[in-house]
């Protein structure tokens, strides 16, 4: 069920925050997220890192309702990328540090846990190192003009305090 709650609101801010235009451009990162999420937990989950505790339905290990979510998160990471590369550090950073979050209140309700060893900073250096990796795919896929450009955001023409 916590899964499910995750992915109506990692969904509900992308449709909130993003121009239906702007997802029309954008879709293909919610696939790319999807697949490299699924193949990147099952690597953790088949290796013993950690594994999911509470789910509705479930695909080798990884719950359905948390790659969906994961697909509107991919959204919402790419969707702010600039042309800055400092920007975009600073943004996955930001990024790890929001699943890390999440992690703890998915830990803290039973629906997940680290095994063998595997902590929250360990948690932390994957999901950097899976974000950038997941930037990087959704770059070449999609392209970066379609990525740096467009309208992001439905509430300002101009982000505020971006020079953009």
């Amino acid at each position: 069920m916590e899964n499910l709650i995750w992915a109506i609101g990692l969904w509900a801010l992308v449709f909130v925050l993003i121009p239906i235009e702007r997802l029309k451009e954008i879709w293909p990162v919610a696939v790319v997220g999807i697949i490299w999420q699924f193949i990147m937990n099952y690597m953790m989950i088949e290796g013993g890192y950690y594994r999911f505790n509470s789910w509705i339905v479930i695909i080798a290990g990884v719950p359905l309702f948390h790659l969906i979510g994961g697909a509107g998160g991919s959204i919402l990471l790419l969707n702010w990328m600039k042309r800055n590369p400092l920007y975009n550090v600073i943004l996955v950073l930001f990024f790890s540090g929001l699943l890390l979050l999440s992690e703890s209140i998915m830990i803290r309700y039973g629906a997940f846990q680290y095994t063998n060893g595997f902590n929250s900073f360990l948690s932390y250096l994957q999901n950097v190192a899976g974000l950038s990796i997941l930037v990087w795919l959704s770059l070449a896929l999609v392209g970066q003009e379609k990525i740096h450009g467009g309208n992001k955001t439905r509430f300002f023409r101009k982000l505020p305090f971006t020079g953009e």
